[in-house]
């Protein structure tokens, strides 16, 4: 049996293996763009299969394996039954998949049988290369690059709105969900996260209705909800007694690393909010040069909704024109009649005015604040797309 300690070069082979396979996923997200599942087993199955030909399987139970079993079924079951009983006061909406044969066969199966290679390669990895951080981290960021190619299609990337709402209800959710995956598979093994992703992400083709959050909410509560399912499981378990060496360890986390990841969290969630441009408050970001001087490309803007009547000369609007978002300043405002106004604006940086009319039902909000490079990786990912 594969011992540890005795193959410290295996760490160099399993971490060019994972390189190998990571970077064969950035040329997929960023250029092939292939989201089949039958397509992505591959790069997953072929390093397991590797890892387990030349070092053997690991057959050793983890010493919490039943008892993250039992937490993580409790848990997330509670979190379905929560968000079904609030979906009786919102609304439902229906799945766009029908479970029938075809579902079963070209969905299901092959999700299934991604999400068990996944985490079996997890496990694999954390076992032969347990004191490799580099591994563990790769392997993290592989599945988050099979989750981005999976939804590849489910998105117009050639737009901003799109890009941003794949931000959110797929890159946020994806990365806190595989962060705490992995480090509950060093401490039960591969069980407990494949039960977390049959419950959670086999829904999305399994169940006939979801609560009618919206995609933005809808993405706040999927970053969350791994982080609150992994302090439940940390707390439970502090009372357990810890006498087998091998064990995972679970020891106290010092306060500022707490402080840290609430911080993380708070911070994605008050993204997920601005971007939905559900509320009174948005965000955009910056994607010309019209305004340089004032805000410059690569800045975000948060705007707020108000009413059009209180507008004037020299604030800054942003409206819709031609299905395109846009931020520029009132320079004249014309009375059309007693409750409509019309406003004609101009870039800061452009020498003609934009030469039509703004009415209300154009008008998204008033600019209340600039924050500086905030929109930068939102444009790089169009312009790389593009």
């Amino acid at each position: 049996m594969f011992k540890l300690k005795n193959y410290k070069k295996s760490y160099l082979v399993i971490n060019i293996i994972l390189f190998i396979t990571l970077v064969f996923l950035l040329l997929n997200v960023s250029f092939i763009g292939i989201s089949s599942f039958w397509f992505l087993i591959a790069p997953v199955f072929i390093p397991l299969l590797i890892l387990v030909l030349v070092y053997g399987y690991e057959r050793k139970k983890r010493r919490f394996s039943y008892e993250c079993l039992f937490y993580v079924f409790a848990f997330t079951v509670f979190f379905l039954l929560i968000t079904y009983i609030i979906g009786i006061f919102v609304g439902f909406n229906r799945n766009v998949y029908k479970f029938n044969l075809t579902n079963i066969f070209t969905n299901i199966i092959p999700y299934f049988l991604l999400i068990a290679v996944e985490e079996v390669l997890r496990y694999e990895i954390i076992r032969k290369g347990e004191d490799s951080k580099l591994a563990q981290i790769m392997v993290t960021i592989i599945f988050i690059l099979i989750d981005a190619s999976i939804y590849l299609t489910s998105f117009d990337l050639n737009t901003g709105d799109g890009q941003i709402k794949y931000i959110c209800s797929i890159f946020f959710p994806s990365v806190f969900k595989h962060i705490f995956l992995t480090v509950m598979c060093r401490v039960s093994g591969p069980n407990a996260p494949i039960l977390y992703r049959v419950l959670m992400d086999l829904r999305v083709v399994v169940l006939p209705i979801f609560p009618n959050f919206g995609i933005y909410i809808d993405s706040i509560v999927n970053t969350l909800l791994p982080f609150l399912v992994g302090g439940s499981i940390y707390a439970a378990l502090l009372k357990y007694n810890y006498k087998d060496m091998n064990t995972f360890k679970i020891k106290k986390t010092p306060l500022y690393k707490y402080i840290l990841l609430i911080i993380l969290v708070l911070f994605v969630v008050a993204v997920n909010l601005l971007v939905s441009c559900s509320f009174k408050y948005g965000m955009i970001a910056i994607g010309s040069g019209s305004m340089t001087g004032t805000i410059n490309k690569g800045d975000a803007v948060i705007y707020e909704e108000i009413d059009d009547s209180v507008l004037k000369v020299g604030d800054i609007l942003v409206f819709k024109n031609e299905n395109k978002t846009v931020v520029h300043r009132i320079i004249s405002i014309v009375e059309l009649s007693k409750t409509e106004r019309a406003y004609y604006t101009k870039g800061d940086y452009n020498e003609d005015e934009d030469g039509y009319p703004i009415l209300k039902k154009q008008i998204v909000g008033i600019v209340r604040l600039r924050v500086k490079y905030a929109g930068i990786p939102s444009l790089l990912v169009k312009e790389l797309l593009n």
